[in-house]
């Protein structure tokens, strides 16, 4: 089973702008058995057009969470239909930070009849790291019954050199699970610069976390696309200038992806 996790930047549509027509063409290159898309927004006006272009009806099932309402970014499951069975979705509804963006779907591997259950999320970026905690319990424990989980998504924790007791970082994640799940996270950074894991600056914000599976490959974070167009992309496979994130011109521009590409390859 071929997965794939990616924050995709819609920040809610405030741009007002097209996302680029080659997010699409990227995902379908994947050709990915499960894709998990984050942050996306149906009020950016080329999505549903986009995701049409990226998840062809014949091939996939497509389903995207509610948000809406509550003013919300949204996420989008795309299941490969010839191989997955979807048995029913479920999803939070996440109305003023009080629960991360959020859409699970129970699923049967065709093959061999297993079933597992599939998660998308997003612990909000803007609160603090106790009430990031509590968005992540909130769907560990909706899970606690479920025997094979796969979770994917955009956690926004700390770097990986912060490891201060009590706070949300790696460290601290992978304590409170006490080997319940496994965290799958490639080596180096998702967001901000590509720098080496060993870097004082490398943030991995996007993981698998795993119950039930034991064999699993997972892949570089792939920063690849980039290629496809330089001039947002102007410091190559960097999201950022250099000198840092502050200032509005050392970001990449929403709706254009600014996290790396989580993929992973899992046995059930």
């Amino acid at each position: 089973m071929r997965i794939l996790e990616w924050n995709i930047n819609h920040r809610l549509g405030r741009s007002k702008s097209n996302m680029p027509e080659w997010v699409a063409d990227v995902i379908r290159g994947k050709d990915a058995d499960i894709v998990i898309l984050t942050e996306c927004c149906n009020r950016i006006l080329n999505w549903e057009t986009e995701k049409n272009k990226a998840f062809a009806p014949n091939k996939y099932l497509v389903f995207t969470s509610n948000n809406n309402q509550g003013n919300q970014n949204d996420v989008t499951i795309a299941i490969k239909k010839e191989k997955i069975e979807v048995l029913y979705s479920k999803s939070f509804f996440s109305k003023g930070h009080k629960v991360p963006d959020h859409l699970q779907l129970k699923c049967r591997w065709k093959e061999n009849e297993q079933e597992f259950t599939v998660v998308g999320m997003r612990i909000h970026a803007m609160i603090s790291d106790e009430q990031k905690y509590k968005q992540f319990d909130m769907v560990i424990n909706d899970l606690k019954e479920e025997k094979v989980v796969i979770i994917g998504g955009d956690f926004n924790n700390n770097r990986r050199s912060y490891c201060k007791k009590d706070k949300w970082n790696l460290k601290g994640i992978d304590e409170y699970l006490d080997g319940e799940y496994i965290r799958i996270t490639p080596e180096g950074s998702s967001i901000y610069r590509d720098v080496d894991t060993e870097d004082d600056y490398c943030f991995a914000e996007d993981h698998f976390f795993v119950k039930g599976i034991k064999n699993i490959d997972v892949k570089p974070y792939d920063r690849n696309f980039v290629d496809r167009d330089k001039g947002i992309y102007k410091w190559g496979s960097d999201f950022q200038a250099k000198d840092g994130w502050e200032k509005p011109e050392n970001k990449i521009p929403d709706p254009y992806p600014d996290h790396a590409i989580l993929e992973a390859e899992f046995i059930v």
